[in-house]
């Protein structure tokens, strides 16, 4: 559906925006006659306009689709994270490394730190070091 919407958004720019362009040279030259600036504005108003209008329509409804897409995308992603960092620290009696969201939810160790330290200041967890040097973020259960 969306490659058609995009071939169709592209055939009516296409048209549409060139037309125009020659529609309203034709209507603003001074040397074409009144029937033929007649002709030329109702070719804009019939032809034209409506298709430039109607590709630009599509353009838009493509890019809102998109959008939506990849709001849903992110929202996915958060919640899978949020599964993920609660499993860990349901198993881990409430403490959690770094690395240990990092492999387990599958994201880069830069990420895990970002999302650990938010939660560590939406739910006021404590910090503590391990034996191998590791922050160990402790939320309460």
């Amino acid at each position: 559906m969306k490659l058609i919407k995009k071939f169709l958004a592209i055939c009516f720019l296409l048209f549409g925006i060139p037309f125009s362009v020659g529609m309203m040279v034709e209507i603003l030259n001074p040397k074409t006659t009144p029937k033929d600036k007649h002709d030329a504005l109702a070719a804009l108003t019939i032809l034209t306009l409506p298709s430039t209008i109607v590709g630009g329509g599509l353009i838009w409804s493509l890019a809102q689709q998109k959008r939506k897409e990849q709001a849903l995308l992110v929202a996915s992603e958060e919640k899978r994270l949020n599964l993920v960092f609660l499993e860990l620290i349901e198993n881990n009696a409430g403490s959690i490394t770094v690395f240990q969201l990092a492999r387990n939810a599958e994201i880069s160790i830069k990420e895990a730190k970002q999302y650990l330290d938010n939660k560590a200041k939406e739910l006021n967890a404590s910090f503590e070091v391990n034996e191998e040097g590791n922050i160990l973020y402790r939320f309460s259960l």
